[in-house]
């Protein structure tokens, strides 16, 4: 599989969860617009990251917690994200979403028409699990985003490349967990989320 047909496809962020006094961890009800910009920092990494450090290119799961700077981390990987270790008080971004860019208008879903692409490519979850709680997720759309790709880049195109994309995605961003381990179920898929004192 090329790596821009595993980019727009199947990319999930998993959750983390925490108990706490008996009660399931919950996301905040952040506002849309910082929840489409999260999406947003989330490609923009990705896309502009080289295929040797990218959970979606040869770094493989050794790269799959990408950092969005703010203490927010998006586990993120085209089969779910094994495991992430974070420090106390980090926020975990979910996200299931996909994406399309100007470098894969040739390869359906995606489309000249990006938002259009972006949607085809993501599928409807409007809700995770969370030590057996349901998370409600926001679907939000991003405008379209320039980018610039590094070398041994994703789409295997010059260094220094410019082009766009849109990305859209069921999302939500969960409050800092406790320490230590923490088991996420998303589907058939799951994540140790790992918070670790003393991590810098």
């Amino acid at each position: 599989m090329k790596a821009s047909k595993a980019v727009r496809s199947v990319a999930v962020a998993f959750i983390a969860a925490a108990t706490v006094a008996g009660t399931a961890q919950t996301a905040d009800a952040a506002p849309a617009n910082n929840l489409t910009a999260d999406l947003a920092a989330l490609w923009t990494t990705v896309l502009q990251t080289p295929s040797d450090q990218n959970s979606f290119g040869t770094g493989g799961q050794k790269f799959a917690c990408w950092d969005l700077g703010r203490n927010v981390v998006a586990p993120l990987h085209p089969s779910g994200a094994k495991s992430c270790t974070v420090k106390p008080g980090t926020r975990i971004f979910v996200a299931f979403t996909g994406e399309c860019s100007t470098f894969e208008v040739e390869a359906p879903p995606c489309e000249p028409d990006l938002a259009k692409g972006a949607r085809a490519s993501t599928a409807t979850v409007t809700s995770v699990t969370v030590d057996g709680r349901p998370v409600s997720l926001t679907e939000v759309l991003t405008s379209v985003q320039p980018i610039t790709l590094p070398a041994n880049n994703l789409f295997g195109a010059p260094a220094g490349s410019r082009g766009q994309f849109v990305a859209d995605g069921w999302v939500t961003l969960l409050n800092p967990l406790t320490p230590g381990k923490h088991t996420i179920i998303a589907g058939a898929t799951n994540t140790t989320i790992v918070v670790q004192p003393g991590l810098n």
